[in-house]
């Protein structure tokens, strides 16, 4: 589905060249705005393990990572689709009265993936597939965030830009008619604002994935919103 706005406003006003003689012109903004239903929901999911070791919180880190890539290949998910931004291992401590020092006690591993499903009616039911990997507090999976996009914006920006072209044009005619002048040709255009924007988003702290026997996940994706502001200039 999509909604069009178009909302403009003008003015008619007068710019010093110069020549001897002023420019005159018409003056207007064009606003235009499409949605449309996002066809990608992107998760940032972590990946994680402890240990009394380094490599023993690393091994079961695999082993929860080995359970996200074997429920990303059941739904389908590209290899361009999944993608590692952080890995980390990090050592846990307390702090000790006696010695007044921090003294090891572990380690954590950390591995963060970004990940894209392309079916976004079945985002939730992949969800449940992740949480199934979540077995005890010594490793797991977190989903971190969850947003939804459309992988066609720039198709939709650019005939957004063009209907806002188009009625700005047509508004500085209408200006031009009331005040009984004509339009000569364009003296300026500019593109101020082209902001498309994912239409919802979870974030915050991160959901522990724990839920095997509860409800099936259920997700609302919004509308994804590209909207551009033009202003033009006609010479009258």
């Amino acid at each position: 589905m999509k909604i069009f706005l178009v909302l403009i406003l003008g003015v008619i006003v007068s710019q010093s060249s110069y020549a001897t003689d002023p420019i005159h012109v018409i003056a207007v903004n064009g606003l235009a705005e499409h949605a449309v239903d996002p066809n990608m929901t992107v998760l940032q999911v972590e990946v994680w393990g402890k240990g009394l070791t380094a490599k023993a919180a690393q091994e079961i880190q695999i082993k929860f990572y080995e359970k996200v890539k074997e429920a990303a290949e059941k739904f389908k998910i590209k290899k361009e689709d999944m993608q590692t931004e952080n890995f980390s291992i990090n050592p846990e401590t307390v702090y000790d009265q006696k010695t007044q020092s921090n003294r090891i006690t572990g380690y954590r591993v950390s591995h963060t993936v970004s990940m894209i499903y392309r079916k976004v009616e079945n985002a939730g039911t992949f969800i449940d597939a992740l949480a199934a990997s979540q077995k005890d507090d010594k490793g797991g999976v977190n989903i971190q965030n969850i947003s939804w996009d459309y992988d066609k914006k720039s198709v939709i920006e650019s005939s957004t830009l063009a209907e806002a072209v188009k009625a700005g044009r047509a508004k500085a005619e209408e200006l031009a008619k009331a005040a009984g002048v004509k339009i000569k040709a364009v003296h300026r255009v500019q593109q101020y604002s082209s902001t498309p924007s994912v239409s919802s988003r979870v974030s915050g702290s991160m959901m522990s994935m724990k839920m095997s026997e509860s409800a099936p996940t259920e997700l609302s994706a919004g509308q994804i919103k590209v909207r551009v502001e033009v202003q033009m200039e006609f010479e009258i």
